[in-house]
Formats: C-alpha cells, sequence, structure tokens
C-alpha cells in the first residue's frame, strides 16, 4: 500500500553501513548516509538504497539489519518484498500482451473471468490497471471478514472467491479513483488465461530473465526458501516483532527483489529494450475518467512531479517491508529503497537522497513550519465526518503538534494558516471555516487519489432507547461473515463474529463510526424499523449486511 509510513525514531550504537560501487565524493555520501541514520543500527531492522544516474549504478548502500535473530546485517543483495512496487510487473504483462494483440485494455474483465458479476456496466482492464474499477479492495474485505493478515494463510483461490462474491461495486466504473489491490488479482489471473501460464512463470520468462533480474521472484509459494530474503519486522513493547506476509496470494504485491534488480527494471523502462516503445508508452499513460479528468496513476506506476521534476514512481507496504522505486527521468536519475521495518518510511529517505542531487540538502525537508512554531492549532481539534462515506477523522494534539488520526496517528506540519501536510507521507489537510470565522470542515488530499471533504461534527443527542432499538445480529453473504451491535447505556458497540466489541461515535441520526476503522449507516424498512445498514472502510463502501 502507499501511504502507510513513518520514520524510525530513537537513536542506538551504529554500525558501519555497508557500501558498494560508490563514485561519488565524500561530502555527497556523507549527506545521502545522513538521511539514514536512525535505521543505521545494531539491534533494529533497516534498509537498503540504490542510485542509479545515466542507467549506471552510483551509490549503493545498506543500513540496519536483515535479521535480528541471526544479527546479520543488511547488505546490497539483500532480498526485500516489495509490496505495492510489484503492481508495475503485473501491469507490464497485460500491457505486452496488449501489444502482441492477445487482449485489448478496453475489454471487459468479464470476457476472460466470468466468474466476476455482472455489475450493470462494464468494468475493463484498463480499469483495473488505473484504480477506476470500483471493486472492492481484497484486504480490506478480509479484514471485515474477521480474517485479517496474520491470522490466515491466503491462497489465490480463496481471495478470488472474495472477490467473486462481492455483488456491487463502490461507485460506477472509470468515475472514481480509489485504489483497489483486487483489480490486480484478477490481472494476474487474466495474464494466467491468455498466456497460458502463471504470472510467476510470464514474468521470467518475458522480463527477468531477458533484464538480468536474476534475485527477482513472485512470492507464489510463501514456504519456498528464498536465499537472501531479510525478516521484516514492526515495533513493540521491548523491541521488534516479525510481521512476514502470511500468503501465497502474488499480482497486487508478492515481489521478492533487490535494489539492483528494481535498477535494473527503471532502466528498462526507459530504455524499452524489452516491451519496446508502444509497451512503455501504455505503462507511463495516466488514466483518465468518464468526466474527462486526468489522474496520476498509470499503469502500475504513479506519474507525479517532485520539486518541480517529473516523477514516476511507486511505493509498496505488506507485513513489515516498506519500499519505495523511483525515477526523475530528466535528471537521469533512478532510486530504489527497501526496507525491512513497518516504520520505516522509504519515500521520504528517497526524496531526501533525490534532494542532495537537486542542490538541496536533506535537513531542508525537516524545516517546515510546524504547530510549535507556527501557532496555536487548537481550533482544528475535534471530530469531522464524511458525509459521503460516513468515515471519522479525528484531529488532537500531541506536544503542541496537530495529529490526525485515520488509518493510524499521523503528525502534521503546518504549511499556512489553515493548511497542513504529514511529514512523511503524501498527505495535506486544508481547512475551511465557516462565516463566523470558526472551522466548519477539512479536506483531506491524497496524493494520486480524490480529495474527501470532511464536516466538523456536532455529536446527536442520543438516548438508551434510540440504541437498543439497534442492537441484534447482522450478516454480510458477500463476507459469509455475522456482525453484532449491542449497547450499553447510549453507546452502541459493534463485535465481529466472536471478536471483541468496540465501540462507535453517533455522527447522524442512523451513522455511526469508529475513528480510522468502520463507519455505518443504518437502514430501515417502510414501517421504519432497522432492518440493515451499509458499511463503509476506506477501500470498501456500500457493503450491505441484514438484520437477523
Amino acid at each position: 500500500m502507499r501511504f502507510a509510513r513513518v520514520l524510525l525514531l530513537g537513536a542506538a550504537t551504529s554500525i558501519a553501513p555497508v557500501a558498494l560501487q560508490a563514485q561519488l565524493p565524500a561530502d555527497t555520501t556523507a549527506m545521502i548516509d545522513q538521511v539514514f541514520a536512525t535505521v543505521n543500527r545494531t539491534d533494529a531492522p533497516g534498509c537498503v538504497l540504490g542510485v542509479d544516474r545515466d542507467s549506471r549504478p552510483l551509490y549503493r548502500r545498506a543500513y540496519g539489519m536483515a535479521s535480528l535473530e541471526m544479527a546479520t546485517p543488511m547488505s546490497e543483495f539483500s532480498v526485500v518484498e516489495s509490496g505495492s512496487v510489484a503492481k508495475q510487473f503485473t501491469a507490464a504483462a497485460i500491457a505486452q500482451l496488449a501489444v502482441q494483440g492477445k487482449l485489448s485494455l478496453e475489454d471487459p474483465i468479464r470476457k476472460y473471468i466470468p466468474e466476476l458479476p455482472e455489475y450493470g456496466a462494464p468494468v475493463t482492464i484498463r480499469m483495473a490497471l488505473n484504480h477506476t474499477s470500483g471493486i472492492r479492495d481484497m484486504w480490506t474485505l478480509f479484514v471485515l471478514a474477521g480474517q485479517a493478515p496474520g491470522s490466515v494463510l491466503y491462497s489465490m483461490d480463496q481471495a478470488l472467491r472474495m472477490v467473486y462474491r462481492q455483488r456491487e461495486l463502490n461507485f460506477p466504473p472509470n468515475s472514481q479513483f480509489l485504489y483497489s489491490n483486487s483489480g490486480f488479482l484478477l490481472l494476474a489471473e487474466i495474464v494466467q488465461r491468455v498466456s497460458g501460464m502463471p504470472l510467476s512463470r510470464y514474468s521470467q520468462e518475458h522480463f527477468f530473465k531477458p533484464l538480468g533480474m536474476t534475485s527477482t521472484q513472485w512470492r507464489d509459494d510463501w514456504n519456498r526458501v528464498v536465499p537472501g530474503r531479510v525478516t521484516a519486522y514492526t515495533p513493540a513493547a521491548g523491541g521488534h516483532r516479525v510481521e512476514m506476509p502470511f500468503m501465497s496470494v502474488y499480482g497486487a504485491g508478492g515481489l521478492l527483489t533487490t535494489v539492483g534488480d528494481l535498477l535494473k527494471w527503471n532502466q528498462n523502462l526507459e530504455s524499452a529494450q524489452v516491451g519496446g516503445r508502444e509497451w512503455a508508452g501504455l505503462m507511463h499513460q495516466r488514466g483518465r475518467l468518464t468526466t474527462g479528468k486526468e489522474i496520476e496513476y498509470a499503469l502500475g506506476l504513479f506519474v507525479t512531479g517532485y520539486r518541480g521534476e517529473r516523477e514516476i514512481s511507486h511505493g509498496g507496504a505488506t507485513g513489515g517491508y516498506r519500499t519505495f522505486l523511483a525515477r526523475w527521468p530528466d535528471r537521469k536519475l533512478s532510486v530504489a529503497v527497501l526496507c525491512n521495518a513497518s516504520n520505516a518510511g522509504p519515500e521520504n529517505f528517497a526524496h531526501r537522497v533525490v534532494d542532495v542531487f537537486l542542490g538541496a540538502r536533506p535537513a531542508a525537508v525537516a524545516t517546515v513550519p510546524t504547530a510549535a512554531s507556527g501557532g496555536d492549532v487548537t481550533a482544528f481539534v475535534g471530530r469531522y465526518r464524511a458525509p459521503a462515506t460516513e468515515e471519522l477523522l479525528t484531529m488532537s494534539t500531541r506536544e503542541g503538534r496537530l495529529v490526525a488520526e485515520f488509518a493510524g496517528r499521523v503528525e502534521l506540519v503546518q504549511t499556512a494558516a489553515d493548511r497542513f501536510r504529514a511529514s512523511a507521507l503524501p498527505v495535506e489537510a486544508a481547512f475551511r471555516r465557516g462565516s463566523d470565522g470558526k472551522v466548519a470542515g477539512v479536506a483531506l488530499i491524497l496524493s494520486g487519489s480524490d480529495t474527501t471533504q470532511y464536516e466538523r461534527l456536532e455529536v446527536p443527542a442520543t438516548t438508551a432507547a434510540q440504541i437498543g432499538t439497534l442492537t441484534g445480529t447482522y450478516v454480510s453473504t458477500e463476507l459469509d461473515v455475522r456482525y453484532t451491535l449491542s449497547a450499553k447505556d447510549t453507546t452502541l458497540s459493534l463485535a465481529v463474529s466472536d471478536q471483541p466489541a468496540r465501540d462507535l461515535v453517533r455522527t447522524g441520526p442512523d451513522s455511526f463510526a469508529q475513528t480510522g476503522g468502520v463507519a455505518l449507516r443504518i437502514t430501515r424498512a417502510k414501517n421504519g424499523r432497522p432492518d440493515g445498514f451499509l458499511l463503509f472502510a476506506g477501500r470498501v463502501k456500500n457493503l450491505r449486511f441484514e438484520r437477523r
């Protein structure tokens, strides 16, 4: 996933980073190494950096530990799972089949996968590639079904069945951008059905072997022994816990690779040595909604900008792995950062490295005015509701700084009177004021996607009798799961199957939500009796539950 990144904090005894093929002045390498100072430790996981210029290796360094159990340091050749950086490789296979005339990007997905339901309007291959299909995200669906990552061994068939069960879309096809891993799962299946070989084999024969990507393979069997693979970790009380992807699902993620192999791939996206110019053109073609609006997402690639420079990139997050691969074509620069810590910020690291080559010192990134130095932020504190999705956003403070709580706690830095951005994520918050001058709402802007508008929440008055009418059992055939709503005084709680219940906040007459979690909108029969609810959870919307 692209947005879940936070810089590692704290200090410990450092180790000498492993450096290979360095061709830079000492002061330049010192600035680059300073970027990774927080992960250059002997007691924590770390990152590997690769930099190419003019399609030639310029700099390789490894920081931190590949295995805390074995006390093994990271190296240039460490194999890391790439997360969503893998999407461009699935897209590459589809684009190659399109260039060969074996499929069209405008073909409906159901032409190749008739198991997918009819949605009233065609969902095309291009829409899946651009994240505009409206198909619900499989990982969000599994979490909502009480089968969170780490608790179930996912298979390709299991993931496909979950997608096939969805009877509705999040929105009409190609009307919005909303990131969905399900689309790339379906694309991997299309590659197999059109080419006659699984994506893992197709990629080896058509891309990895021709490009000399000898350390790259798909994780289609999670039990396979992979030489050089590093362990992924997440911070825990007293140290770290292992956080490895527990699945054999691939296509949306699941690529095992090294910085050197990824930089070879970046070079090929420029030269088109393998694939050809038409193929490369398709890969970089941005999507366009039915409204005519062009989005930043192409075929498994974000085509954006950074400091006035054209940037082509993608990030990844799976288990405890965090990754980022980017190119700045006009500068002929290419950077890969692969980390095995869930709280690493590889996109931030990569940008701070490229700042060195753009003429800015990396430290400049962290000198944006903050709430502590920019003024009082208490006017922004409170709860906000998104009317379109019922999602709840909470703004709080920590040590004088504004913190947004939606997908975790994200510290914001102030860039203007009513505008903030996340320090390590591509997220901005633009507050708006009413005619009385008070804060009335906020727009949350995620890079590469549409803006979500939130209104300041005034919690409606609630009685125990009102809440009591909503209690009971609710089921979803699309998730094959049972939810229970229970009440304690005026608080409504939600439990998934037999899991512990979590309290909900009332956000409207018939709306309830958890900060950074699910939101639901009660539906009623003609007699006014509650008969179900619609569930909203980020990349899943309008999921219907019926009362039993």
